[in-house]
């Protein structure tokens, strides 16, 4: 019988996001051929890019700004 080893899984390749944003309010980011968008919860565009991070930090930035509102 094999045994386990005590280890979890190795989920490296797993993404994990490191907002503090409740899943409801998170920017959702679309490719689109070579560009990214990333949409807020009503579907207003919040920035458009080549660089899919940079849109990602910039759209949760705004989201956090507008939650503090």
């Amino acid at each position: 019988m094999p045994r386990s080893s005590g280890k979890g899984k190795n989920n490296g390749n797993t993404q994990q996001h490191e907002s503090d944003l409740p899943r409801s309010e998170r920017p959702t980011i679309i490719e689109r051929g070579k560009k990214f968008a990333a949409y807020d919860k009503n579907g207003k565009l919040l920035i458009l890019g080549y660089e899919r991070r940079i849109v990602q930090e910039y759209a949760y930035a705004q989201t956090k700004v507008r939650l503090e509102r």
